[in-house]
């Protein structure tokens, strides 16, 4: 084989390893947003299956972020450190929001599951990238937890729209 097409493949390989990294740190700076979010919602949940799903998320979403660094460290590029701007930018939002309207289990169940919908979707989109095996594996696995803990937020905010739903009937 040729140094040019051996530059060449190896380019493709890099430029590879490049969109691989990209998503990885992608992924790690959502998994750090949503996990800024459950513990800010954990902070404010009254009811205790909320607040239990909420820290279980965050932690979740914690150890899912610090995983994929040392994975991005191992292929030899720097890891996502910090989440987004627009998350924090949300978080600002959602601060101000709470300072003039009330913060109640409802509101934080559906901001949460939205939150971790836009988390399981990105892990989807990375599943359907050409990881090497090992890396799908470990991002299966955490798009499994992640899936798991997204239907437990969507039964509570189903739970709360009933339980919504049936305080407004019994005032009518």
């Amino acid at each position: 084989m040729t140094s040019a097409l051996r530059a060449e493949r190896d380019g493709r390989a890099v430029m590879k390893d490049d969109k691989i990294i990209a998503a990885l740190n992608e992924l790690i700076e959502a998994s750090k947003d949503a996990e800024r979010e459950m513990t800010s919602a954990a902070e404010h949940a009254r009811d205790p299956d909320l607040a239990r799903a909420v820290s279980d998320a965050e932690a979740a979403n914690r150890s899912a972020s610090a995983e994929l660094q040392d994975q991005v460290r191992l292929l030899g590029s720097t890891a996502e450190q910090e989440g987004s701007f627009r998350a924090a930018a949300r978080r600002s939002w959602r601060n101000f929001r709470s300072m003039v309207s009330s913060r109640n289990d409802s509101v934080i169940v559906e901001d949460c599951a939205h939150d971790q919908g836009s988390v399981r979707a990105l892990y989807a989109d990375a599943l359907e990238l050409d990881l090497p095996q090992p890396l799908y594996s470990i991002v299966e696995r955490h798009h499994r937890v992640i899936v798991d803990t997204h239907y437990r937020l969507l039964d509570l905010r189903n739970r709360c729209r009933d339980n919504n739903a049936r305080a407004i009937r019994a005032n009518d």
